[in-house]
């Protein structure tokens, strides 16, 4: 049987394809024609006006797919969301394993008991799933508005979950000696984070006119972790609570985590050479980067809060009280 040459336009390539006038088609070819057409990337000016987000990366964009297998199935090749997906996904599974490996995650003193692990193990949960949630989210994105909406949710939600778990684990180890401090901040800081959950998930509240609302308890909330250090520093002293709570490195991990919402906000360095940093170097990816820094430098201080705790109990005389009250 004789066959003829069919034109069609895929975005703004013209592809030619052989069609039998027969049913018998060659399978290779089109074996080859899907996998190029399901990992054809596109351009800003191909993709939907819902997957648009950053006016100043061009190309590398995975199309719409309306498919979860075509998402999983862009794990395995490169794209512009590629770097954002595996910045957090491999960090997360390292968390996540680490928290089956508690025990050599921290120095066992005989003062170590069940509620260190605890805390030490809220701080991976929150961390496993911030990233976890945030490298499904880079990776459905392109499945379909109403998913890449809902992704978003959860992307917000693994944040609030983060701050939450790294804000109690710690205070936990600043006010050891004040069990009265830490309940009271453990509930004011999960009241804001539910606060927070409610609105990132809530489509009512992800309105233009809820916006400023949004964003001021957001705020709010990043500045409740001010005030555990104030009263700290009233009821110990400055020098004590820095200790208490290793100031310096909750501070650097703030640092870290501003510089990567600053260079995000301002899309940066993207804006100065649109389309040079499509796939490697963009702002996103950057803000993943240093989320994670952030991460490891609360860890590091939140271990050593542990360290300095139990080498004070090691140190008290057997017959003066035990600062060990949670135990």
């Amino acid at each position: 049987m004789g066959e003829h040459l069919k034109k069609r336009s895929v975005g703004s390539v013209t592809i030619q394809r052989p069609i039998a006038m027969d049913s018998h088609e060659d399978p290779l070819v089109n074996k080859d024609s899907s996998r190029r057409k399901a990992r054809r990337l596109y351009t800003w000016d191909e993709i939907p006006e819902w997957q648009r987000d950053n006016e100043h990366i061009l190309t590398g964009y995975v199309g719409e797919t309306k498919s979860s297998w075509e998402c999983f199935k862009s794990l395995f090749y490169l794209h512009n969301e590629s770097v954002n997906i595996y910045t957090h996904l491999m960090p997360g599974i390292a968390f996540f394993f680490i928290l089956f490996f508690n025990k050599f995650a921290i120095t066992k003193f005989e003062t170590t008991s069940f509620i260190d692990y605890f805390m030490i193990d809220l701080f991976f949960i929150g961390a496993f799933t911030c990233l976890t949630l945030s490298s499904i989210f880079h990776c459905l994105k392109n499945h379909s508005l109403a998913v890449a909406t809902f992704g978003n949710k959860l992307d917000y939600l693994g944040i609030v979950v983060l701050i939450v778990n790294s804000m109690v684990s710690i205070m936990y180890y600043g006010f050891h000696e004040s069990p009265a401090l830490f309940y009271f901040f453990t509930v004011v800081t999960c009241s804001f984070g539910l606060a927070c959950g409610i609105v990132s998930m809530k489509e009512r509240f992800r309105t233009r006119e809820w916006r400023p609302y949004r964003a001021a308890l957001f705020v709010a909330f990043g500045l409740s972790a001010v005030l555990p250090i104030i009263t700290g520093i009233f009821h110990y002293g400055f020098s004590e609570i820095y200790l208490r709570i290793q100031v310096k490195w909750v501070l650097l991990g703030g640092i870290f985590y501003i510089i990567g919402a600053v260079l995000y906000g301002m899309r940066f360095p993207e804006k100065c050479s649109p389309g040079r940093f499509d796939i490697f170097g963009h702002s996103h990816q950057l803000f993943h980067i240093l989320v994670v820094v952030a991460a490891l430098c609360h860890l590091n201080g939140l271990i050593k809060s542990y360290d300095l705790v139990h080498l004070k109990l090691a140190m008290a005389p057997a017959s003066s009280p035990s600062i060990d009250t949670f135990n």
